[in-house]
């Protein structure tokens, strides 16, 4: 490996953390941070702080990259969830951190800021930016940049985006709620959702799933009990389930006759399950295979 690789290479975790961050896409944050290696291999003799320089580029091809997404976004059938991040699908360098910043109901949040909301929130609170730093990468006074990272800030905090419970507390409502659906246990499924709980499905007008939001456990439960029940609890489908961590956390994937064909992530807390998020767009579902 070339010295060029090589001190690309030693960034190449932060890039890929901060693209796929801004995006929720691994096929599009792979793409731009190929992009910023292309230009690296070219400028890399003038450039006098590569973090900085491959960072603002990564930034500035990010917000490039929102722009037409924003325009495919109005075209998405249903509500849209990120690329699922598997634990398995990393190198032994762990190209992206797993943890409570790459939560799927993070980065579904995340998506309905505006590009420069986003990007300051994430490189000023997960990447510890200076927000001198940040004018600089978006263009942008320093005020302005203070000020979108705290609009972004106010934002998040109006909603619970990880779960605030130990990883095996975590999994214990996961493999719960399996068995009240795989039972058709209603009272065991009140039990497990918060009274509050936020409920989406991402089938991407390729899978079946429930195109609105549904919030409060009353309407939860309902759909759960028409829609899901039936199917889950037929012994003659052939289900199963598997616990993994994935985009930080315990989730549950649900198969049908060994195919998977839903990804489920959770919030939990104390009070139980607080957002459900099904990934069943089989696109996406494909990170998980």
């Amino acid at each position: 490996m070339s010295t060029i690789e090589h001190r690309f290479e030693s960034e190449r975790p932060l890039l890929m953390g901060l693209a796929y961050r801004m995006l929720g896409s691994r096929h599009a944050a792979e793409d731009i941070v190929q992009e910023a290696y292309l230009r690296w291999s070219k400028q890399h003799e003038v450039v006098a702080n590569p973090r900085a320089w491959l960072s603002t580029v990564v930034t500035r091809l990010a917000l490039d990259h929102c722009k037409s997404a924003e325009e495919q976004r109005k075209q998405y059938i249903g509500s849209w969830l990120p690329d699922p991040l598997c634990d398995s699908h990393t190198d032994p360098q762990h190209l992206l951190e797993l943890d409570q910043s790459i939560t799927m109901a993070l980065l579904a949040l995340l998506e309905q800021l505006t590009p420069g909301e986003r990007a300051a929130f994430i490189l000023h609170d997960l990447f510890d930016f200076s927000f001198q730093d940040i004018a600089v990468m978006l263009d942008k006074p320093e005020a302005t940049c203070r000020k979108l990272a705290s609009r972004s800030r106010n934002r998040i905090r109006q909603q619970p985006v990880a779960s605030s419970v130990k990883s095996n507390e975590h999994s214990a409502m996961v493999t719960a709620f399996f068995s009240a659906i795989r039972e058709a246990n209603t009272s065991e499924l009140v039990t497990l959702l918060s009274e509050d709980i936020v409920f989406k499905a991402d089938g991407g007008g390729k899978a079946t799933a429930v195109r609105r939001i549904l919030r409060g456990r009353s309407d939860v439960v309902d759909w759960i009990q028409r829609v899901m029940l039936p199917h889950y609890s037929d012994p003659g489908v052939m289900l199963s389930y598997r616990i993994q961590r994935f985009n930080g956390a315990p989730g549950l994937l649900i198969f049908e006759a060994h195919k998977l064909v839903t990804a489920f992530s959770f919030v939990v807390d104390e009070s139980g399950i607080r957002q459900i998020d099904a990934l069943r767009n089989p696109d996406k579902l494909q990170w998980l295979v």
